[in-house]
């Protein structure tokens, strides 16, 4: 090769390093700026609440219908670790906990089921420890914003814990590009089967007082308090 032409290549392969390391300088640059407003957005926001519909995605493919795996309701979180889950359809259930016990009432049944929350932790910690990091993400997580998407109406970010947790890989997040509010996510544990919940009518630091978190056991109710169960597939 003619020293011509490996200089051309030189300067073809400086001018495409310089674009990569350019393209990642502005990527990093955008991540920090979300990051911020999602700080500022939620800083002193210590509740959250919205409507949410739920789907399994299995890593392979089921052969049951997509509604069988769907769930609707609403979602109410007070910070640090205070959750409740209102489902309406495909059956009614709530799921409540109040940083130290868990109730899971089934209605239908007449039997509520209840938890220590340190016995339960599987279940809901992905969502509580996803709902109060809200305006940090970056203390628990490596945050990578995927710029597979640049005309959606939404950034899409993916989250990887920091530290090994047992049933979490990672977290896919897509936040609105105006509000800076969660439209959806999804949680892929470490078999690559997935949770994920859209959500709407959003609402942020609205009053929601600690007995909104405490179940009332109705009349004619069932208590029990079993071992730690799998969660019913829908």
């Amino acid at each position: 090769m003619s020293g011509r032409f490996l200089g051309q290549w030189l300067v073809i392969g400086l001018l495409s390093l310089f674009g990569l390391g350019s393209a990642l300088a502005d990527e990093a640059s955008n991540l920090e700026s979300i990051l911020s407003n999602l700080k500022e957005r939620f800083a002193a926001a210590k509740t959250f609440q919205a409507d949410y519909v739920r789907d399994l995605i299995p890593k392979i493919a089921s052969t049951l219908p997509p509604a069988s795996m769907q769930a609707e309701g609403k979602l109410s979180f007070s910070s640090p670790n205070k959750l409740r889950m209102d489902q309406k359809k495909p059956r009614p259930e709530q799921l409540m906990s109040n940083g130290e016990k868990v109730w899971w009432y089934l209605p239908e049944e007449k039997v509520v089921n209840v938890y220590h929350q340190k016995d339960y932790s599987a279940q809901i910690k992905p969502i509580i420890d996803f709902l109060s990091g809200l305006g940090g993400w970056e203390n628990n997580f490596t945050v990578r914003l995927d710029g597979s998407l640049p005309e959606a109406p939404f950034y899409q970010l993916l989250l990887k814990p920091s530290y090994p947790q047992p049933d979490l890989q990672q977290i896919q997040v897509r936040l609105s590009k105006t509000t800076f509010l969660p439209l959806e996510f999804t949680f892929h544990n470490l078999l690559g089967d997935g949770t994920r919940f859209r959500f709407s009518k959003v609402q942020t630091g609205i009053s929601l007082s600690p007995s909104w978190f405490e179940f009332i056991r109705p009349q004619g109710i069932r208590v029990v308090s079993p071992s730690l169960p799998s969660l019913p597939k829908k």
